[in-house]
């Protein structure tokens, strides 16, 4: 494939990992811009070349345990949950770099010296670009912890609870509850999203442990057996931020560091969260 000159939508800008070949992405998608980068790849958002219509796509390595998470995200729908469409995958990834408009390391690292590499791509709903992060952040930006911001924030956090209990309800856990987790959708309504650390609530099975974001963590994550419970931690913790000015990942930290050795008083001859 030959790029466009002075395209700036990249449409055809793509790695190609062994001769020519036709790219699902970059032929079915036009990419817009990338919301986001990681451990686990990039996400674009992008828009439907034959309708029209914007879309979130993530893309990255495939791994045998990834399916799980669009397993998992084929099984939830619900109106507070990061709505799942479809999914596929390619022998050719892509990346694009905003600032050059060149291939991300990323992708080549992946394919260098290893032919059988395959990327996923899951396509998603396009929530806004701010997530509950950035929301909590503009707040503390507040001189005064107004009756506003708790309204708000009472909204936010059963909207919160509305997708967490469906997730449980349908076995899940998801393991990785944090704000920047947390997005929008266009009515602004929360959207629970990020489920490569999903996991089943089995009470029999043996999960692996220190998953998730420190910050977040619940202290019985450090052990194999844990429940759904340790979402709630998490919850606990981002009501917290909603309610209270915590301007720097020192004041959050000291709040988890409270609630971690309450927790684990408890959990001494106590069951916990009931």
């Amino acid at each position: 494939l030959q790029q466009q000159s002075n395209d700036h939508s990249l449409s055809n800008n793509f790695n190609v990992s062994q001769g020519v070949a036709v790219h699902r992405f970059t032929s079915e998608f036009e990419p817009l811009e990338r919301l986001g980068k990681g451990a686990f790849g990039s996400v674009y958002k992008v828009r439907d070349k034959k309708l029209k219509i914007e879309y979130a796509v993530k893309v990255g390595c495939y791994k045998e345990k990834s399916l799980r998470e669009v397993r998992t995200l084929s099984d939830l729908f619900h109106r507070n949950i990061v709505r799942y469409y479809t999914f596929w995958m390619q022998d050719t990834g892509y990346e694009w770099d905003l600032r050059d408009d060149s291939y991300d390391s990323y992708a080549s690292s992946h394919h260098e010296g290893n032919s059988e590499s395959k990327f996923l791509y899951i396509q998603m709903e396009l929530c806004a670009k701010n997530t509950l992060r950035d929301w909590i952040d503009e707040k503390n930006k507040e001189s005064v912890q107004d009756s506003k911001r708790r309204e708000e924030s009472l909204r936010i956090a059963q909207e919160i609870v509305c997708g967490v209990e469906y997730i449980h309800s349908k076995n899940h856990i998801h393991r990785d509850l944090k704000p920047a987790n947390i997005m929008f959708g266009v009515e602004g309504e929360v959207k629970i999203g990020d489920f490569g650390l999903v996991t089943s609530d089995d009470d029999d099975e043996e999960r692996t442990v220190c998953k998730g974001t420190p910050s977040y963590m619940a202290p019985e994550q450090v052990r194999w057996k844990y429940n759904r419970k340790v979402d709630m931690f998490a919850l606990g913790l981002i009501f917290f931020e909603l309610l209270w000015k915590l301007s720097t990942g020192y004041e959050r930290a000291k709040v988890r560091f409270t609630a971690v050795i309450l927790t684990t008083v408890h959990m001494h001859g106590v069951i916990i969260y009931q």
